[in-house]
């Protein structure tokens, strides 16, 4: 009976360590995600290249040359807001004939600004006015909007994310930028450095839409 017990023990011992050593490395995973900043001129081109290009075919609602934007393993984020909170889904493409959500058709756009890389405008939802109107990224900070949707929604339905899409989220966010034109329905996405190149990742539909 004794020997059963310490064999018990000794099993305990190796799972709670085990565990431990898998917390330690997802630890360690989010701690040392790389911060990516365009330091070069090249890496500053390249990045404004992507920004004003995605904003063009945006515009334009071409389907071809937005998602010659996104990379294949990554797809793109849309964030909408279905009711008083934002939610997003994942897709592979874009398909301006086919919105997301379908009951919000993408606008037509229209913008004259120049990219410029600056603080982001912010909206208030009292005055219905923008801060500063223009066409800005702003390298000296990284979106979260999509890690903290997700760990929203995971308090409210167990297990919608496990820990590794957490940790992914949150890595991808250190290594990407958030993008803001100014409208009356205006244009944010996010782009990232990915494998050597910058993409855009997410779609951000929800932002400055003050109804809920």
């Amino acid at each position: 009976m004794i020997n059963k017990w310490i064999g018990f023990i000794l099993l305990l011992s190796v799972l709670i360590g085990c565990n431990e050593v898998k917390k330690s490395d997802k630890e360690q995973t989010r701690d040392t995600a790389m911060v990516v900043v365009p330091v070069t001129v090249d890496e500053q081109n390249q990045l404004a290249e992507v920004i004003t290009r995605f904003a063009r075919a945006y515009a334009s609602k071409d389907n071809a040359k937005a998602n010659a934007l996104l990379h294949p393993d990554l797809g793109i984020h849309i964030i909408y807001r279905p009711g008083a909170a934002d939610t997003f889904v994942k897709v592979d493409s874009l398909d301006f004939s086919k919105p997301v959500p379908e009951v919000y058709a993408y606008p037509e756009f229209s913008a004259d600004y120049a990219l410029a890389f600056d603080k982001l405008p912010t909206y208030d939802c009292g005055t219905e006015k923008w801060d500063i109107l223009g066409f800005y990224c702003d390298t000296t900070s990284h979106p979260n909007q999509l890690s903290n949707i997700a760990a929203f929604e995971d308090e409210f339905e167990e297990d919608k994310f496990s820990e590794d899409d957490l940790i992914k989220l949150e890595v991808a966010e250190k290594e990407s930028y958030r993008v803001i034109i100014t409208a009356d329905i205006p244009l944010i996405f996010h782009v990232r450095k990915y494998k050597g190149a910058w993409y855009v990742t997410t779609l951000d539909r929800a932002y400055a839409g003050c109804d809920a």
